[in-house]
């Protein structure tokens, strides 16, 4: 059986009616093509089952279509949604991903992976790990010619970037919780090294702050909803508090579970409010009030960052993408003293006609 000829450019073109260089701009995702004519394109090229010679347009340009995102674990909401949103992204754009897992956030291991990544003639990369300021522009000079944008980095450090407003959405769940009424706040915070994602904490302390409070107490969680039901246990064998705020809503999870086994009820008893929005949130019982953070936008966001370098524009300023407060059933104004007196006196009532019946 003899194999099969090769499907070219110059087949496709000749179906489509077109010239060759139109279809090479179609298929190389350039512009100044017609929206007709790249569906002519297109269904021609499909029809014809047509490959693309990427080896032959990476050696024309000098370029391999392919970036780099760096990221840590992919089991946490955030890092798979933002490699989702990259990937799709870079699929529209002609170009494939590749993922390298940090097994933590220091320099040693960003450059490392980032490397590594180079070697393997990334045109570029995205870097989702949490850095100082100085070690982030570290890592730049140690690759200076390396297009990077930098995903999880403080607004004020001198790197391409592209970030989320962590503080801000942090002051929007504080700022609800006061509104509600609450005074007594503690706080489930993120791990110690997280550089970023720790000015939430400065943002409930702000907010807290112009109201002349200070949390009741904060505890440190790993991001795991494990980490968040220790924390909420260190918690309740402290002071009482009538609302938690937690960095992730991960964590909230491990929180729900502890306050459920003391016995208190979500929100009558405690107000509990995440951070993230991740799909389990709105199943949870009850609901999770949380901040939503739209990832799969900043990652499109960051990919497009990442193009305008490789096409030679200079690196633009970082663009800041805010969250927004979703609330569900989780929070509710704390306990007046009657209303825990009718609280208390419905629970009895419940308990006896149960025990008569």
């Amino acid at each position: 059986m003899r194999a099969r000829t090769p499907v070219t450019l110059a087949d496709v073109a000749a179906l489509a009616g077109v010239s060759q260089q139109t279809v090479s701009r179609v298929v190389n995702n350039l512009p100044n093509v017609s929206a007709r004519t790249r569906t002519r394109v297109t269904q021609a090229a499909a029809q014809l089952d047509y490959v693309p010679n990427r080896l032959a347009t990476s050696l024309a340009r000098q370029r391999t279509f392919t970036v780099g995102f760096v990221t840590n674990d992919l089991s946490l909401h955030a890092p798979s949604q933002l490699t989702a949103g990259i990937e799709r992204a870079a699929r529209a754009a002609g170009y494939s991903l590749i993922v390298s897992i940090v097994p933590e956030d220091s320099l040693a291991a960003v450059t490392h992976a980032v490397r590594a990544l180079r070697e393997r003639q990334v045109d570029g990369v995205l870097i989702n790990a949490s850095m100082t300021p100085a070690d982030a522009a570290t890592l730049r000079r140690r690759l200076p010619d390396l297009p990077s944008v930098f995903m999880d980095v403080t607004p004020d450090t001198p790197v391409p970037a592209a970030l989320l407003d962590q503080e801000y959405g942090a002051r929007l769940a504080a700022r609800h919780l006061l509104d509600l009424g609450h005074t007594r706040v503690a706080f489930i915070t993120p791990p110690g090294q997280a550089v970023v994602e720790n000015t939430r904490e400065h943002g409930w302390r702000q907010v807290l702050a112009a109201h002349d409070l200070t949390p009741v107490a904060a505890v440190s969680g790993d991001w795991s909803p494990h980490g968040g039901y220790l924390a909420a246990q260190t918690l309740l064998a402290g002071p009482p508090f009538t609302a938690l705020l937690v960095a992730n809503d991960q964590m909230a999870v491990g929180a729900l579970r502890a306050l459920w086994e003391r016995g208190l009820n979500v929100p009558a008893d405690v107000s509990v409010i995440g951070y993230d929005d991740t799909p389990e949130s709105a199943l949870l019982i009850p609901p999770l009030s949380t901040v939503r953070q739209d990832f799969p936008t900043l990652g499109a966001r960051a990919f497009t960052h990442l193009l305008a370098q490789l096409a030679g524009d200079p690196p633009p300023t970082p663009v800041v993408t805010r969250p927004e407060l979703i609330l569900r059933s989780s929070t509710a104004p704390p306990q007046t003293p009657d209303r825990a007196a009718v609280q208390d006196a419905l629970a009895l009532l419940a308990r006896h006609l149960a025990a008569r019946g």
